[in-house]
């Protein structure tokens, strides 16, 4: 072949292949975007820790600028310290003042300018006070600079293009004002936190920064001014928002806590109830006096009743001898909760090494207040200390109830292991010592059944009376026997009275809130504490045989 034929051969090839139609890719779309985003973005170019650390430690000694780098280098390094454990720039008026001069003398140059108040911005949120000098000292400076952040906030924008975070600095200016969350608060207590996440994505603002934790307690501080209702309907999100900050938590709590002591009727709130013990510890014990040292008496009563009513019901169904539960003794004693000063339980074996889940959880709920009865099986006992009274009920309801006087003895010590045989050393059962000796007979209809008999030597005895105040719940833990105890109870609104009965009116009374005083059981009357003014009331009393004493209530 000769070489001219040779050249045509390859120039052929290469015709061929430019006649083929090119193949379409979407890829270079994505590439684009990306390169797009890069450009507008946020991102600073990465400072090296040591040329920002020898551009603050240049100026800390000559406090000039003589570059527009180290200008750029200081700006983002306003926060940290010049040397290990003394001041930063923030914390020196007068070196403040100066490098703000410094970096004002690029405002006519607004690509280098922004550069630098980019860093500015960095520092303003990521400022933390490093020592009792420097706190005072920014005190001071502070508003200077937060002043000049919000009135130079204009200068950034390039009438050419900007980076996406410029715009989001013009748009929310306040951000360098006295109080910079006043706008976000309502936003958030909706639930939406769409625009404090892009903040902190273009501003550069760390989790750790002040301005979060001071949205969070904006937040708190904002719902416990508003309406009972519409605050019980934050709470439960305000609560999740204080668990993830835990440098705020306790402050933040105890606003809740006393915000929600003043909503008629302390209805239970279980998320405040557990997570207040879970982070506080037991409320009535010595040991964590300190944690609960800041809320009021009122808050730390409710929260102190709650648990007591969750430890009532523990014991009563999970503590059960037979597993079943003891609705009737466990209603009885929710009644008095307010009147229990102090619980303790005594755990026979099975409670006290049980692997189970349920009992592993149950025995980290009652740190601090667990006894060891020596005793097999299923056996376990609840002890109760209500002013004098320090009352004894068993897990197996075939067991009495002890009541020992402490002014005149306490039959057993219960830092020591406890027993259960009658009238023998450290034992809980001593009848020739006890006050109060009361088995569980008679059915809930009969005459003598044995609540009305051990409610009336309390308030005899020792001059403890129930309180009938209902331990609501916005979402209500109830098991078998209360969901039926409250599908029967006699309601105002019923079209027809039910047939009277001990329990329907203990029932009755419970739901409308009245009192009851039974003394049939030592020849007196059955009253009931109410006025004649309601006439749904009165209609019911009347009808199951009460009559009405001005001034004092029904009886029969």
């Amino acid at each position: 072949m000769s070489a001219l034929s040779h050249l045509a051969a390859l120039l052929g090839a290469g015709t061929g292949l430019g006649a083929q139609a090119l193949t379409q890719d979407g890829n270079i779309d994505a590439v684009l975007v990306t390169m797009q985003k890069r450009a507008r973005g946020r991102t600073a170019t990465h400072i090296a820790e040591d040329q920002q650390l020898s551009a603050l430690q240049r100026f800390w000694q000559t406090q000039d600028i003589p570059v527009f780098r180290d200008a750029y280098l200081v700006s983002w390094g306003l926060h940290i310290p010049h040397k290990k454990e003394s001041l930063c720039v923030l914390e020196d008026g007068p070196r403040l003042e100066r490098l703000l001069s410094c970096v004002d003398g690029w405002g006519e140059q607004p690509g280098a300018y922004r550069r630098c108040y980019q860093g500015l911005v960095k520092s303003y949120f990521c400022y933390s006070p490093t020592s009792e000098d420097g706190k005072a000292n920014a005190r001071n400076n502070w508003p200077m600079f937060r002043d000049y952040l919000h009135d130079r906030n204009w200068r950034i924008k390039d009438e050419r293009a900007n980076p996406d975070w410029v715009q989001v600095a013009l748009d929310n200016r306040q951000l360098f004002e006295r109080d910079p969350c006043a706008p976000y608060v309502d936003t958030l207590l909706q639930g939406d936190t769409a625009i404090i996440d892009s903040l902190c994505d273009q501003l550069s603002i760390s989790k750790t920064s002040w301005f979060l934790e001071k949205l969070v307690m904006a937040q708190v501080r904002k719902a416990v001014q508003k309406s009972d209702q519409d605050f019980s309907g934050l709470l439960r999100r305000l609560l999740h928002v204080l668990g993830d900050n835990p440098v705020l938590r306790d402050s933040g709590l105890r606003l809740l806590l006393d915000r929600y002591a003043k909503v008629p009727g302390l209805n239970l709130h279980q998320d405040l109830r557990d997570l207040t013990v879970g982070w506080w510890g037991n409320p009535w014990l010595p040991s964590n006096e300190t944690r609960w040292g800041g809320v009021t008496p009122e808050a730390k009563a409710m929260v102190s009743d709650w648990l007591k009513l969750e430890f009532i019901e523990d014991f009563f169904t999970k503590l059960a001898e037979d597993g079943l539960g003891d609705p009737r003794r466990m209603e009885f004693w929710k009644r008095y909760v307010h009147a229990i000063e102090h619980i303790e339980f005594a755990l026979g074996s099975s409670a006290r090494n049980s692997r189970e889940p349920d009992f592993v959880a149950l025995r980290k709920k009652m740190k601090g207040l667990i006894c060891e009865l020596d005793a097999p099986g299923t056996n376990n006992a609840f002890i109760m200390r209500m002013g004098r009274l320090v009352a004894v009920e068993f897990s197996d309801p075939g067991n009495a109830l002890y009541g020992y006087d402490s002014s005149k003895t306490v039959p057993f010590n219960t830092s020591h292991t406890l027993r259960l045989p009658l009238d023998v050393d450290n034992s809980l059962k001593q009848k020739s010592k006890s006050v109060l000796w009361q088995g569980h007979h008679g059915t809930p209809d009969s005459w003598n059944k044995w609540e009305s008999i051990v409610e009336e030597k309390l308030r005899r005895q020792f001059g403890i009376a129930p309180a009938l105040r209902r331990q609501a719940s916005f979402e209500p833990r109830q098991n078998s026997a209360s969901r039926q105890a409250s599908s029967t109870a006699p309601t105002l609104n019923a079209s027809q009275t039910q047939p009277y009965s001990r329990h329907a009116l203990a029932l009755f009374a419970e739901a409308n809130g009245l009192q009851i005083n039974d003394k049939s059981g030592v020849g007196g009357n059955l009253w009931v504490f109410a006025g004649a003014a309601d006439a749904e009331i009165m209609r019911t009393l009347t009808a199951w045989g009460f009559s009405h004493k001005p001034g004092k209530g029904w009886w029969k």
